[in-house]
């Protein structure tokens, strides 16, 4: 996913490594964010495959690599956004811990479950963030993108806390 991720944002216009881990955090960070240890290997990669190439810029006394996506990487992108998407179920490391949580004591794993609901409390805060100061400058493609994560998070949100609710009333021991 982080392939086209890369390819996509290089469709818009060329960018810097430090661009692209940029736009994933103001843009895309409900459904995909990669830490600077994954896309520059990724960059490294797709430059050697000829999906993309660079230039070194000089700005303000340093080196930059402005990467630009190639014909063939335009190409292999396209192809890749025109194919039909599959459903698939859920792979979320969340929900396999939960489905186990009756091996620990009824506290602990209420504790664990708020704490979960606390980071995905903070993630839609961000997004919020995100819709507050840049949602004018949005496609309504990216806007949608957008949209779903914030619907997706307040679900979780009002599951988690049902679950505590249920779990605080119902003895499980």
């Amino acid at each position: 996913m982080l392939e086209f991720a890369i390819l996509g944002f290089l469709l818009n216009r060329d960018m810097t490594g430090y661009d692209i881990k940029q736009m994933m955090v103001m843009r895309t960070s409900n459904f995909i964010d990669a830490s600077f240890g994954s896309i520059y290997p990724m960059l490294k990669r797709l430059e050697k495959v000829g999906l993309i190439t660079f230039a070194e810029i000089v700005e303000g006394n340093r080196f930059k690599k402005m990467y630009t996506i190639t014909p063939k990487g335009r190409e292999h992108f396209i192809e890749w956004l025109q194919t039909p998407c599959t459903f698939s179920p859920f792979n979320l490391e969340f929900l396999a811990k939960l489905f186990f949580y009756k091996h620990l004591k009824k506290n602990d794993a209420i504790l664990n479950i708020e704490l979960f609901r606390g980071t995905v409390q903070d993630a839609m805060e961000k997004l919020s963030e995100i819709e507050r100061t840049t949602c004018d400058g949005m496609d309504p493609f990216e806007y949608a993108s957008l949209q779903f994560g914030r619907t997706y998070y307040e679900m979780v949100l009002n599951w988690h806390e049902k679950l505590i609710d249920d779990l605080k009333r119902n003895s499980l021991e």
